[in-house]
């Protein structure tokens, strides 16, 4: 249920940006939502060679990098590389475990009144924003 979603996702952002949409794209954007924690290209391309894609890993990295481009994957620095996490079109933001790295979304109801605080308070014009939470998950508290 997750790679069709995730993949029904980026197939209209890709069209709606006039960008091909690929079975090697979709493949990739399949294998980062099921993966349900951030993943390196490597990490990436290391799976999908078991099921004997066929994928080369520069189309995993600009693939990578094109799902960033266009909002459907966050990304942060991992052992000194970057590490990719399909996220879905709508706001939101992530809980982390810090034991499995599994990660959740999370609705982000609250941050409205942050960032009217931030502009009251500070005089601050907020652009954007991203928030991780860090801790366990059910599983390994």
């Amino acid at each position: 249920m997750v790679k069709e979603v995730a993949a029904q996702a980026v197939r209209a952002a890709l069209a709606g940006r006039s960008q091909r949409v690929t079975k090697q794209r979709l493949a990739i954007v399949e294998e980062l939502a099921a993966a349900g924690r951030y993943a390196t290209a490597k990490q990436l391309h290391e799976r999908l060679t078991r099921k004997r894609s066929g994928i080369g890993l520069a189309t995993v990295y600009r693939t990578l990098e094109t799902l960033q481009s266009i909002g459907a994957a966050s990304t942060r620095t991992q052992g000194g590389e970057n590490a990719y996490l399909f996220c879905p079109p709508e706001h939101h933001h992530h809980a982390v475990c810090t034991k499995c790295g599994k990660v959740e979304d999370v609705p982000c109801r609250a941050i409205g009144r942050i960032v009217r605080d931030l502009t009251a308070d500070l005089r601050f014009k907020t652009m954007q924003h991203r928030l991780e939470f860090f801790g366990l998950c059910d599983r390994c508290s």
